[in-house]
């Protein structure tokens, strides 16, 4: 199971061909040299800071540019990987991401989370509306969590067949599929691929701005559960409206009409799951920044004090165990790699096979993790070259001189055209939130709700651009023409675009 694409990613046709979209790495390495050329005719500029190190709006100064030549551009991923006095490392960031491809890749060798899947879809296989409901709930969950995007297919082929003999179309699975997934990563709760990544840049907690996207995260999926049904009652009623009504009998053969022979969990797969569903819990739980919410809120560093005080015991687990609310990569990084060997252990795995799973999970999101120092690249040509404050500048006295409300609209406009180029959020973070999370605060918004803001654009987008891999491998598996599921696709996205302003305009006024 993996999240984001940053590898040449596009579907396999029946012919073979491979539809590819835009390689991640190499735009961002244009995107490095187009600003190292910018440094060459942009003006040098600088603000004055407060305490956290934030730049103080209307205190910009010119001085004197710092040209970035070959040298540097070469030089900026590796300055991003490792930090420099100006940029912090992405280190912490690009191993929890591989440690969580360890966890994932645990999961698909515990079988455990196809053979729920399967179960779930089997038990309510006679009820349309109750299975369309749980299956883009389970989609939600899983985009909203580690966003679920490139493994899609696997999900579209374990449902087709159950949506077939319920007597609706492909297109209703693609819809469960695409839209549930998505809707989970456009209200990221705990997502560290896109609230993590973008958080740390913005300098902000994960938790922060968690109520809001958990509330428009029930909201969407109620909202993209009653549209589905609706289209599936109209199929049911006129097969004949279903855009894929011409290869009913096809699709039937080739799919199969039912979804048995599930299989039953057996007690270590349930343990495995359990363990799985438990990790999230405690990245809720930890990245909740408690003390900011209330300052009485101290139950947790309170607990942590009181066990390093016990005799033993506390020397045992440690004196400096951090508190949930406190959390950050590292600490991410050690409750999934200790999950992941749990879970081995509880599969009753060897250590050697162990060991061999945690690798081959960290080496298939190496890609993924590598987006972020080279991501982070543009920002050290940026900082080095002394424009950084410069383009701020340009922000503050346009973009981020709208009104609040009209701010995020615009924001929101902005960085959705910008997914549908780039639908990789670990990349979008990196590149983006620096400038982004500035102009907020120059804006008079609260940071976090650009983090909110970046995956509304990203969940939106993977919808729809050719350059979704859930979109293309799907479409192409159910032999869906492009066009068609655009057609189908664009009211849906204005609803679900209009459902996230009014979540963003209550935002600034609460926020």
């Amino acid at each position: 199971m993996a999240s984001e694409a940053t590898k040449d990613a596009g579907s396999v046709s029946k012919s073979g061909q491979r539809r590819k979209s835009p390689n991640t790495y190499v735009i961002l390495f244009v995107v490095i040299c187009a600003i190292a050329v910018l440094t060459w005719f942009v003006p040098g500029g600088a603000y004055d800071l407060d305490d956290a190190g934030q730049a103080i709006a209307g205190t910009y100064h010119v001085v004197e540019a710092n040209p970035q030549g070959i040298w540097d551009v070469f030089l900026a991923p590796i300055i991003g990987m490792v930090g420099s006095e100006t940029t912090s490392a992405a280190i912490s960031i690009s191993l929890t991401i591989m440690f969580f491809g360890s966890f994932l890749e645990m999961m698909d060798n515990t079988g455990a989370i196809s053979v729920a899947l399967k179960g779930i879809t089997a038990k309510n296989a006679s009820n349309a509306h109750l299975l369309i409901t749980i299956l883009v709930a389970v989609m939600a969950f899983f985009g909203t969590v580690e966003g679920a995007y490139e493994e899609g297919i696997v999900y579209f082929m374990m449902f087709v067949p159950a949506i077939l003999s319920l007597g609706l179309d492909t297109v209703v699975a693609i819809m469960i599929v695409v839209i549930g997934t998505q809707v989970g990563c456009l209200a990221s709760t705990v997502n560290p691929f896109s609230v993590g990544v973008a958080s740390g840049i913005a300098g902000i907690s994960s938790g922060d701005g968690l109520l809001l996207r958990a509330l428009l995260l029930v909201t969407l999926v109620a909202l993209a559960s009653l549209i589905i049904c609706r289209y599936a009652d109209r199929v049911q009623r006129n097969p004949e409206l279903s855009v894929q009504y011409f290869r009913r009998d096809e699709d039937i053969r080739e799919f199969g009409g039912d979804a048995q022979g599930a299989g039953e969990l057996d007690h270590c797969q349930k343990v495995s799951l359990g363990l799985f569903i438990a990790v999230f819990a405690i990245m809720v739980l930890a990245f909740i920044p408690w003390t900011s919410i209330s300052e009485s809120w101290t139950f947790f560093s309170d607990f942590l004090g009181f066990l390093a005080g016990v005799p033993v015991l506390g020397m045992v687990l440690g004196q400096d165990i951090t508190p949930f609310g406190s959390w950050y990569f590292n600490e991410l990084s050690m409750l999934v790699l200790v999950a992941t060997i749990a879970i081995g252990f509880v599969m009753g795995y060897d250590i050697d096979r162990i060991v061999d799973i945690v690798m081959k999970g960290a080496a298939g999101l190496v890609p993924t993790a590598f987006v972020v120092p080279m991501a982070r690249g543009i920002q050290v040509v940026m900082d080095a070259g002394g424009i950084t404050p410069t383009i701020l500048h340009l922000g503050e006295t346009t973009l981020a001189a709208l009104p609040p409300v009209v701010f995020v609209i615009v924001s929101l406009a902005f960085y959705f055209v910008l997914a549908c180029f780039i639908p990789s959020s670990t990349g979008m973070a990196a590149a983006t939130m620096a400038i982004m999370a500035s102009l907020a605060r120059f804006a008079g918004v609260n940071p976090s709700l650009m983090v909110t803001i970046m995956c509304m654009a990203l969940g939106m987008a993977k919808m729809v651009t050719p350059a979704s891999v859930v979109v293309m491998t799907c479409t192409s598996a159910a032999h869906m023409s492009y066009a068609d599921w655009v057609r189908r696709i664009l009211p849906i996205l204005g609803i679900f675009f209009v459902t996230c302003c009014v979540f963003l305009v209550v935002g600034v006024f609460v926020g």
